[in-house]
């Protein structure tokens, strides 16, 4: 059984003559390393291997900033990175999950999970005042890149498939299901960012694409 992230903290606390940014940094480490092993579902490289949350984080990190600085000058590209790498935090503890066929019921029940995690990493990261509001920040979803980062992390689950050109996805959903389970949450998600409405419907053709060229 893999370690939490506070077990990994208890240990380090053992550690002798450690100094404060030594510790900090194994802490952040601790975290980064636990999401490398939170596996994705659904998400697969061309070699067959699961995606992992980390990669996840770092391909949304290279994609949102570019995104931002190519078509939307007015956002802090720097800040979409930063929210980028650390938007999927909480799931250090409480893992990924599949949002493609869950009921309003599922979904209110990862939030529920989500909120668990995020007061877990609190609590665990109360020594790195900044990595917690940072984190906080994001999840408030008030700030214009917070929300750009949210809607671009909705690409993801369909820009991954292009790569092993869409033999994951044809394993577990037909083009139809892709087009009803992505297109039926696109109004929901247009009323949720009328700010960025528009990368919703980005969202929609890189569906329509799949969806036409994947199966």
């Amino acid at each position: 059984m893999k370690n939490t992230i506070s077990q990994t903290f208890q240990l380090l606390a053992r550690l002798p003559d450690m100094s404060d940014i030594a510790y900090t940094a194994l802490q952040l480490t601790a975290l980064s390393s636990r999401l490398a092993l939170e596996d994705r579902t659904l998400v697969r490289h061309v070699t067959g291997r699961a995606e992992n949350v980390a990669e996840h984080s770092a391909m949304l990190a290279i994609i949102a900033p570019a995104i931002a600085e190519l078509y939307y000058p007015g956002l802090d590209a720097n800040l979409v990175a930063r929210f980028a790498t650390i938007h999927d935090a909480a799931e250090a503890y409480v893992g990924d999950t599949n949002t493609h066929t869950l009921s309003r019921e599922e979904l209110k029940q990862k939030a529920r999970r989500e909120a668990t995690g995020l007061r877990r990493l609190r609590e665990d990261f109360a020594g790195i005042p900044s990595f917690v509001k940072l984190v906080i920040q994001y999840e408030a979803q008030e700030v214009m890149e917070a929300r750009f980062v949210r809607i671009i992390d909705k690409w993801t689950p369909i820009l991954v498939h292009f790569a092993d050109r869409g033999a994951t996805l044809r394993s577990y959903i037909t083009p139809e299901e892709l087009r009803s389970n992505f297109v039926a949450r696109a109004e929901h998600l247009k009323q949720q960012f009328p700010d960025f409405a528009e990368l919703v419907v980005v969202r929609e053709e890189l569906t329509e694409l799949a969806a036409k060229h994947l199966f």
